[in-house]
């Protein structure tokens, strides 16, 4: 990865993306959308949406964070449109599987959390949680396992009902990922 692309903060490892990634991220978002829609018009699955943004912003951020990320460990990103969702997992990375949350919320109040809508919903092997810093830069703010999350989980009403929740001080560093998916023993910690 272009070392120039990569900033280091107190809240995290910033990752810059450059027009192709922005335009690949618009791109699968714009197909996600088309698929989903296509789907709920023949009532083939429902719209869970749990906010007020668009489906098509929902899907650009998240793939916005997935980019990032792959760009930070330097793998492809996925590039398949799955019908019926792609079962939570974003990413597989040394046979791990992994779910990158991203927030389009940069200045929410501390403490911030990694996300999920129900506790099957966590269904990976690691969970990465991003925010957007603005339009071309994706803070990681950090990992954690599925046990660490279970072990650690706090429920919340944001006002869309109870959600499960990880405070961010509860994530392992970006640059400890590799270390940690080499590492059985982290992944119970």
């Amino acid at each position: 990865m272009d070392s120039e692309a990569i900033n280091v903060t107190d809240e995290g490892i910033d990752v810059e993306l450059d027009g192709y990634d922005l335009i690949n991220a618009s791109y699968y978002a714009s197909l996600m959308q088309g698929v989903k829609s296509v789907q709920i018009k023949n009532k083939e699955v429902t719209n869970r949406k749990i906010c007020g943004q668009s489906d098509f912003l929902i899907h650009y951020v998240g793939m916005l964070g997935e980019i990032a990320v792959c760009k930070y460990l330097n793998v492809p990103f996925r590039r398949d449109i799955t019908i019926g969702g792609d079962g939570n997992i974003d990413l597989t990375y040394k046979d791990q599987t992994v779910q990158i949350k991203t927030s389009s919320y940069y200045k929410v109040q501390l403490p911030r959390y990694l996300i999920f809508t129900n506790m099957k919903d966590f269904s990976t092997d690691w969970a990465i949680y991003c925010s957007i810093q603005h339009a071309c830069v994706v803070r990681i703010h950090g990992f954690t396992s599925r046990k660490k999350f279970n072990k650690f989980v706090e429920t919340k009403n944001f006002g869309y009902g109870d959600r499960y929740c990880l405070d961010e001080k509860y994530l392992s560093d970006i640059s400890k990922f590799n270390e940690a998916i080499e590492l059985p023993q982290y992944q119970a910690t």
